[in-house]
């Protein structure tokens, strides 16, 4: 056990998490590898969040993500207490990644070997090739300060945030990854190309950040990979490994509120009139609900936890 870990040990023993989507359950997994007692609150009558499956007719139809590109996030859920991923779960790899197809016929394979890459490129616009190369580099600097060093930290204040702004402003984080992929190579179909992987996280190319321009690096270094019998059987096993390791998770009683005790959050109350007491509650739901609805009779304060 890490030496953080063995701190938080000490100021908690109990913790509620709010939501079993990926979040709330690699948290809860977390916390419950660290010898913290957890409980996962789910409203819903399956785990996964936006991840939630659907069964009719013995089909299982998979409501939300559908690839994993950095499975070792993953693994690392399992290695904190020893155990080995794929035992629960086999992770397979696409390829090619992702096939383009454009109403003019024009279809475009994105595959991770750079001469195929290049080539594939080469066919719609020769020119672009050099570009891309220069977008790869780019996408590479965002990698390495917007999920390396950044992907782990923890903004509480907007002074952590305005540390961390130099780095973004050198990428140029201000223009939308259309507008910055744009710069790169002239070929529309290209540009849609390099882009539309903020669609997959529920964004407009044209308007959300350039920092999701590290997708593409994080693609090339992860691959892209598909779970056996969809992303459904990775919640599954995430629900086994957390059970496994003593966790508790509560379904079709959503949670109404966040008690308080001053500025902490001191437990959490449910839709049926269950409560409970937890050292710390952690909400993986959406934040404008967390805020709104759970912390509604709170004045909303950094220090609640």
């Amino acid at each position: 056990m890490s030496d953080v870990a063995k701190s938080q040990n000490e100021l908690f023993k109990k913790a509620a998490v709010i939501g079993s989507g990926f979040g709330g359950l690699a948290l809860a997994i977390r916390l419950q590898s660290a010898g913290i007692q957890t409980t996962i609150l789910e409203g819903r009558d399956k785990p996964g969040g936006r991840a939630y499956y659907w069964e009719k007719d013995g089909f299982i139809f998979d409501g939300g993500p559908t690839v994993i590109t950095d499975p070792d996030c993953l693994s690392q859920l399992w290695e904190l207490t020893g155990n080995d991923m794929a035992k629960d779960i086999e992770l397979m790899p696409v390829s090619p990644f992702y096939r383009l197809n454009w109403p003019d016929g024009t279809n475009f394979d994105y595959v991770n070997d750079p001469d195929e890459l290049h080539a594939n490129i080469a066919a719609i616009e020769p020119d672009d090739v050099e570009g891309y190369k220069k977008f790869l580099e780019y996408s590479g600097g965002l990698y390495e300060e917007g999920y390396v060093k950044l992907g782990t930290k923890a903004f509480l204040d907007f002074k952590s945030m305005i540390k961390a702004a130099p780095a973004l402003m050198k990428y140029e984080a201000y223009r939308s990854v259309y507008a910055k992929v744009s710069s790169f190579v002239k070929n529309e179909k290209l540009r849609e190309f390099l882009s539309f992987q903020s669609l997959l996280v529920g964004g407009n190319p044209m308007k959300t950040s350039a920092i999701y321009g590290l997708i593409h690096k994080l693609e090339r270094l992860g691959g892209v990979w598909f779970a056996k019998g969809g992303t459904n059987m990775l919640v599954s096993a995430m629900v086994k490994h957390f059970e496994r390791l003593g966790g508790v998770i509560r379904y079709e009683d959503p949670v109404t509120r966040i008690d308080t005790v001053g500025d902490r959050a001191s437990g959490v109350t449910c839709k049926s009139g269950w409560s409970e007491n937890f050292d710390a509650v952690a909400s993986n739901a959406d934040v404008m609900h967390s805020y709104r609805d759970l912390l509604g009779h709170k004045h909303r304060s950094s220090t609640v936890t």
